[in-house]
């Protein structure tokens, strides 16, 4: 990310709408290459408070950590969308945050104190209205282009026609499809309401679930993880018939170039040779260990997960689960999430 007009702009709109009429708001981007970082002067009758602000992007915990490493003096940290991870982080750190949804909580030495929170909307409703794996399936549908329809969805998931339906319908209660024309039956026409929505509630939602899940570790030695990934392993899980998939930093290499080189080769494979770990790491040419490992297996999360391109010898896993996958991971992994939305995108038909 680079400081320009663009946040600047937004980062003077966020803290304006925040203030009463009539005080001055003046943001300057900081000359710090590549960090996104602002001096902002509020002029509030005879008093100036300047503070430090920073921009995390969409908001998630991965964003903040990447923000605050490289900007260390911020006071203040704007984003698009803060989340609740996020926000007690910046709690903890006590640094001041502002969203572009009106919330803010900021409290500066000069004197500055604005604090905004939500207003008691049903929308709070919807957060306890938890995500399911049916739901994380049709959206990955939806991102990979199929029309948000009950028949689109039961055709390209294999999910029932009822499962279906109950995730569209709570994907509607959560506000990210809506239906303009009120329409009933299989083929209503819903439609996304705001893309970048849908993916940012998507991003955190596959992390949970993913931070559930059994991982198997394998040892295995190699000179170059991606030549072995084509030649050998690619060929060696798709020769067995199971259904497989790259992710996380081996996935984003292959898909938009980012991060120099890859540690960790991150797998998903069908539960029933996920089950028979020997059988797994003898596939993939190697040992379980319990660290030390070089490749991470864990089990696929929905049948649409593994709709990625195919790269040589290689199946990718759909860009929008790689880009969730990385942005779980935090650190480089989310720099490489943010290269991957931006150059390659991550939204219907990517």
């Amino acid at each position: 990310m680079k400081p320009g007009e663009g946040l600047r702009g937004r980062v003077q709109d966020a803290t304006l709408a925040l203030l009463p009429e009539g005080l001055r708001v003046e943001v300057i981007p900081r000359s710090v290459a590549g960090v996104p970082s602002f001096d902002v002067r509020v002029q509030a009758g005879r008093a100036t408070h300047r503070f430090v602000a920073g921009w995390a992007g969409p908001g998630w915990p991965a964003d903040v950590r990447t923000l605050v490493k490289v900007a260390s003096d911020l006071d203040v940290v704007y984003a698009k969308k803060l989340s609740d991870g996020a926000r007690s982080l910046l709690s903890e750190r006590h640094i001041g945050w502002v969203d572009e949804t009106g919330r803010a909580n900021v409290l500066l030495e000069s004197g500055l104190v604005i604090v905004r929170e939500p207003r008691a909307t049903e929308s709070n409703q919807v957060v306890r209205d938890h995500w399911t794996r049916t739901m994380l399936a049709a959206v990955e549908a939806v991102l990979a282009g199929v029309a948000p329809t009950v028949e689109a969805i039961e055709g390209a998931t294999g999910m029932s026609r009822g499962a279906s339906a109950n995730a569209l319908s709570r994907l509607e209660r959560h506000g990210l499809l809506e239906r303009p024309a009120r329409k009933r039956g299989p083929n209503a026409a819903r439609q996304v309401a705001d893309v970048d929505s849908l993916i940012d509630q998507y991003t955190e939602a596959a992390a949970e679930f993913r931070n559930k899940q059994k991982v198997v570790r394998v040892h295995r030695l190699w000179a170059d993880p991606l030549d072995v990934l084509d030649i050998g392993i690619g060929p060696g899980l798709t020769a067995t018939g199971v259904t497989w998939a790259v992710t996380g930093a081996a996935a984003s290499t292959l898909l938009a170039p980012y991060l120099s080189d890859v540690t960790i080769v991150e797998l998903y494979v069908d539960r029933s040779l996920l089950n028979t770990p020997d059988r797994l790491a003898s596939i993939l040419g190697g040992r379980v260990v319990e660290r030390g490992h070089r490749i991470e297996v864990r089990e696929l999360p929905t049948a649409m997960s593994a709709r990625g391109p195919r790269i040589g010898g290689v199946q990718v896993a759909l860009p929008a689960r790689v880009y969730a996958d990385l942005m779980g991971s935090g650190g480089r992994a989310a720099e490489a999430a943010h290269h991957l939305r931006e150059v390659r995108g991550v939204g219907p038909g990517s």
